[in-house]
């Protein structure tokens, strides 16, 4: 038996070499998605490998980086990669040739460079070694990858290794400052503190700002039966400043009875230009605000697409490479575009010459690289629905549209802009002015629309058309009308805006911004309130430490020249020690500085205003916890006294002592709300609940298992009802909206949370019903189907309107009868 087993094991070794030996070449790629779509392209003359990401990284409890001798890193295997490191020297120990196809940007050559590494590059086989790119997964974008290899390019794996280095130095050098004045464990991102500190300032910018009263005067006009307005222009030869009411109606009263005749009409042809094909930051930017699909989700999506789905039983890559700053067209698949859009839409919607926006780089731009597009134009979106999930499919739509309406003509506007001078009673001179467009060829936009956000500013598709108008004619006035306003302040970033915002100011680059936005939401820096970010008081004590400690290693214009610096190691300009060295030399110096002003910046940022222990008189400062915000004793650890801020509860605890010991009792803040405990903790571990009532906040509810009331408690994750009689009963259940699932019919709809503490809906029989909404429930009922529930919407467009959470018909949002969450 023994000898059968060691025949067999070596008849499949032998069959293992015939595949993987003997002339082979071995292609190593970091994906193992990537890894089997090559595999099925290429012939038995290839062993296809997967490094699955970074095979070496910087230790993670250490530095790792010897500062002393110019910045030498200290590499260490990944934890369990070892295993995958063994079995890609077995397939290489007699390839004839070892191709690194990692992802072709800085990243992934860093990745082929440590793979090559620790497969021998350095030694007297080194030659075996080629670097392949792959900018689609495709036959042809395969085939060549194959024919033009090259090697490793130094310049990238050196700008990747010090934009590592520089982030290690920073995050392991100024975390500690954190650790003190708020929680151990907090960590300083060099780029995301520079994030943060752009929505910390956008909301302390929101929050100072003053609002100024000014009056709008317009004019509801008619001509022929079609209505519009005109709107007070020029007052005087001025913009005119109406800043109270007074104002207003002086100007209404002096133009009552002036006749509008028109003395001037201006008509004007305009052209509007398709957007170039996306780039990573402009497909980020597009997905939140078209599918609000965040940045991290997009990407991910995008690197399916691009390493290979099945697709008519064959894996193939449908879009080209997801990580790029060009914009850049090969001149095929332009042609190609042209060729699909003079077929489908005919010759007038084809320009007089292909598109291949060679001038749209950005700064830093990796030339190599085309912008983001598909693979081939045939595919489209239609004919792939059955093969791709819907978040693939939305995402690859996005892609397709936007590339070809890029090679499609100019969409045309007519617009007209109508003033009438007049002379008031009080002897003023006053411009009225009414503008309109019309859409006279719709181009481009016949299959693609650029989304806007709230204070992105109107379009040309805003504009209403004006009826047919006359210079000299006199049109008929219906009303006069004031309108009280106020300047608002700019708005919250969205994740489109910041990521527009970091790409502006050249904060990072397009491939790190997913990361950027995940870790700050992850770390409970910022929160997302109805999409727009929010910094929490943790993000927000973090960045004021960080600024006053580093006050140029945060700040946004070192950051962005850090990253041009990046770029200029990369082109082989700068030498990434002495760029190293140069930012150390003034780092050291902040840290010697910090180090010794530490105790006055945590006096300054975290010392609770007139807040003094009530056990020994010390100051009171402002800690964290994994659970929130709390006060604690400046005399830590000789007083150990804690008291809530976040959730300070109304309880006045008189002369109630602990019934365990006699000590004293203190109300604090616990993960799921404010407690009361034992002053003498840990010796004494007396605690109870906290709440309007010991028991909860009553309700009308009966618990439908003993009978007994109902209270309302809070939980992890909100609001819920509990049985009165627990433990005897332990009850509960979910706070309904009292609306009916519109799914099922059987459950209710109820409020929830995410882990991220995102609100949305869903229904109580989850999972058995798995309907769920982020939009707000209401009572309103559908005139086509005549359900209960509609969804409230709005849109820049259709402004406020519902839609039906049954058979998503859309109607006017008439004062709808929004349901309760807190009804019980």
């Amino acid at each position: 038996m023994t000898t059968r087993r060691a025949e067999k094991a070596r008849s499949t070794r032998s069959k293992r070499s015939k595949t993987e030996v003997d002339g082979s070449k071995l292609l190593i790629v970091e994906s193992p998605a990537k890894a089997r779509t090559l595999h099925r392209y290429l012939g038995d003359g290839y062993v296809v490998k997967a490094s699955v990401g970074h095979i070496r990284d910087l230790p993670k409890r250490d530095l790792g980086v010897d500062i002393e001798n110019g910045f030498e890193p200290h590499y260490v295997t990944i934890r369990g990669k070892g295993k995958v490191i063994q079995e890609l020297k077995r397939a290489a120990r007699e390839a004839a040739q070892i191709l690194l196809g990692t992802d072709p940007d800085r990243e992934g050559e860093a990745i082929a460079y440590h793979v090559a590494e620790q497969l021998g590059y350095h030694s007297k086989h080194g030659e075996r070694f080629k670097r392949v790119l792959f900018e689609e997964i495709t036959p042809e974008g395969i085939a060549q990858g194959l024919e033009n290899p090259g090697q490793i390019d130094f310049r990238k794996v050196d700008a990747q290794q010090a934009r590592r280095i520089l982030d290690r130095l920073v995050g392991y050098k100024a975390s500690p400052f954190l650790w003190k004045p708020i929680r151990p464990g907090l960590s300083a991102g060099r780029v995301q503190t520079v994030a943060l500190r752009l929505i910390w300032e956008r909301e302390e910018e929101i929050r100072h700002f003053q609002p100024q009263e000014y009056w709008r005067v317009e004019a509801l006009l008619e001509k022929s039966g079609v209505r519009f307005t005109a709107k007070l222009h020029h007052l005087d030869g001025h913009r005119p400043e109406l800043h109270d009411e007074a104002a207003a109606s002086a100007v209404v009263e002096a133009v009552r009875d002036v006749p509008f005749q028109i003395t001037r009409i201006r008509r004007k042809e305009r052209r509007k230009n398709p957007s170039a094909p996306f780039t990573t930051s402009t497909l980020q930017q597009e997905a939140a605000k078209r599918l609000r699909f965040p940045a991290k989700r997009t990407m991910r999506i995008a690197q399916q697409l691009y390493e290979g789905l099945e697709v008519g039983g064959k894996a193939i890559g449908l879009i080209t490479y997801m990580r790029t700053d060009s914009t850049r067209v090969a001149a095929s698949a332009a042609n190609a575009a042209r060729s699909y859009v003079e077929r489908e839409f005919g010759g007038r919607y084809l320009p007089k010459s292909a598109r291949l926006y060679l001038g749209k780089q950005q700064k830093g731009a990796q030339e190599a690289h085309e912008a983001i597009r598909p693979t081939s134009v045939h595919r489209t979106p239609e004919s792939l629905k059955r093969e791709l999930e819907p978040d693939q499919l939305a995402l690859y739509s996005l892609i397709w549209l936007r590339f070809v309406a890029s090679q499609m003509s100019p969409a045309v506007y007519d617009t007209t802009t109508v003033d009438f001078d007049l002379t008031g009673a009080d002897g003023r001179d006053y411009v009225f002015r009414a503008t309109g467009s019309v859409l006279k060829f719709d181009g481009f936009t016949r299959l693609y629309r650029v989304e806007h956000e709230e204070g992105e500013g109107r379009t040309l598709d805003d504009l209403e058309p004006l009826p047919e108008l006359a210079e000299g004619e006199r049109v008929k006035l219906l009303e006069l009308s004031k309108s009280q306003h106020f300047t608002e302040p700019p708005p919250r970033f969205s994740e489109a805006s910041l990521v527009k915002e970091l790409e502006k100011l050249g904060i990072g680059r397009p491939s790190t911004y997913a990361q950027i936005l995940s870790t700050l939401l992850e770390r409970t820096y910022v929160e997302l309130d109805r999409r727009r970010f929010v910094p929490t008081p943790l993000g927000e004590t973090v960045v004021q430490v960080l600024i006053r400690v580093f006050p140029d290693t945060f700040d946004v214009d070192f950051t962005s020249n850090m990253e041009a610096n990046l770029d200029r190691i990369e082109e082989g300009e700068l030498d990434w020690r002495q760029e190293l060295g140069k930012f150390y030399t003034r780092f050291a110096r902040r840290l010697e500085e910090g180090e010794a002003r530490s105790d006055e910046i945590i006096r300054e940022i975290v010392q609770a205003e007139d807040a003094v222990c009530n056990l020994c008189g010390e100051p009171m400062v402002v800690r964290w916890n994994r659970y929130g915000r709390f006060l604690g004793c400046s005399a830590y650890p000789e007083c150990n006294n804690t008291r809530s801020i976040d959730q300070p509860p109304e309880l006045d605890l008189g002369d109630e002592k602990c019934p365990q010991c006699g000590g004293e009792l203190l109300v604090k803040s616990g993960r799921y709300g404010p407690f009361v405990a034992c002053s003498n903790y840990p010796e004494c571990r007396f605690t109870r609940a906290v709440g309007k009532e010991q028991a909860g906040v009553p309700s009308d509810a009966k618990c439908p298992k003993c009978g007994s009331p109902m209270a309302v408690k809070t939980g992890k994750y909100g609001q819920f009802l509990a049985c009165t009689a627990y433990p005897r009963c332990k009850h509960t259940q979910a706070i309904t909206l009292g609306l009916k699932c519109p799914t099922c019919r059987e459950g209710e709809i109820v409020k929830r949370r995410t882990r991220r503490g995102r609100f949305f809906y869903g229904c109580t029989r989850y999972p058995k019903c798995e309907w769920s909404t982020w939009d707000t429930p209401t009572a309103a009922t559908c005139p086509e189907c005549r359900s209960s529930v509609a969804l409230q919407k709005s849109s820049k467009r259709k402004g406020e309107y519902l839609r039906c959470a049954a058979c998503a018909h859309e109607f006017e949002a008439t004062t709808p009868e929004t349901a309760d969450v807190t009804s019980v």
